[in-house]
């Protein structure tokens, strides 16, 4: 049998193969996330590593998802899977009953236009792109880890909402009258059924930090979030009392010193920066030991603390 190309799609040289529910699963997951790596794919789906895998190559030789690959040093790079393909996905929801509505469609149409098979291009154009993947990339990272934490610990712990994108996008106005864009990656809650009533929810806003921006562009990020909170926007914007902390999320231990500098610069003037941002090194987000890891430092003290807390 001839070998069956990983760059490339070439449906004729499949078996013809019935899709299941691992498939539909794999297909709803990529499309909760945009875009998700193969080893956080093949966890949230569960079941047994080989079959998923032969599912996702039945699914992207049938042009039913896309893949990519991120330029990286070494030959250990994996896929990068997300939906990029309306026509395909349309006549399944016709076949298959599946509401339309459970797709992005605009999304998948962005996601054909920029980053479908000899979409992504070269020179500064495609080098955008594939930051913008790898920040995306991140903040699915960061999700994937919370589910399975969540998985793990037998309904004690659930993530209730996740959402990111255009749809949380908001301004605040300081009293200096100057507006700054109020954009967090990610917001998040958690809900834990056991405790009090009442202490039920934390919730919590996410930013990915890739040490592309720099310092004065990030002390307006933070600045915005803390005014955000101080003038009780996030109450109306997301329906929630309060905001336990703004997790802040990097790639190497200076620059997360780098960060908790900052808020105390903050805290300075607000006290409340010194508790609000929790910020990590995401190399030490290790969820072998325990799927909540402590890895959280502020500017305020030198405890360590874990999303349970």
């Amino acid at each position: 049998m001839k070998r069956i190309p990983k760059r490339r799609r070439a449906p004729e040289l499949l078996r013809p193969k019935q899709l299941t529910d691992r498939s539909f699963a794999i297909i709803e997951t990529i499309s909760r996330y945009r875009f998700l790596g193969t080893k956080d794919l093949i966890h949230l789906v569960g079941g047994n590593e080989d079959v998923t895998h032969r599912h996702l190559q039945q699914l992207y030789h049938r042009s039913l998802i896309g893949r990519l690959i991120l330029p990286q040093n070494g030959n250990n790079a994996e896929f990068i899977y997300l939906l990029d393909n309306t026509p395909a996905l349309r006549e399944l929801c016709i076949r298959s009953g599946i509401p339309q509505e459970k797709f992005d469609w605009k999304q998948i149409k962005s996601n054909h236009d920029k980053y479908s098979e000899g979409k992504l291009g070269n020179g500064l154009d495609a080098e955008g792109k594939f930051l913008f993947l790898r920040h995306e990339l991140m903040i699915s990272e960061f999700r994937a880890g919370i589910e399975r934490g969540c998985k793990s610990s037998d309904g004690a712990v659930l993530l209730e909402r996740f959402q990111q994108g255009p749809e949380i996008h908001s301004s605040v106005r300081l009293a200096s009258g100057k507006t700054l864009p109020h954009r967090p990656d990610a917001f998040f809650t958690l809900r834990f059924p056991n405790a009090p009533e009442g202490q039920q929810r934390s919730n919590f806003f996410y930013e990915a930090d890739r040490s592309t921006s720099s310092i004065p562009r990030l002390r307006e990020k933070f600045e915005a979030h803390l005014h955000f909170l101080l003038q009780g926007k996030h109450s109306e914007a997301f329906d929630i009392k309060r905001i336990r902390a703004v997790i802040v999320e990097t790639i190497t231990a200076s620059r997360a010193e780098q960060l908790k500098s900052l808020a105390a610069e903050l805290a300075a003037h607000e006290p409340l920066a010194g508790t609000l941002f929790w910020i990590a090194n995401s190399g030490t987000r290790d969820t072998k030991e325990s799927p909540f890891p402590q890895v959280f430092q502020c500017a305020a003290d030198s405890r360590v603390r874990s999303l349970l807390d």
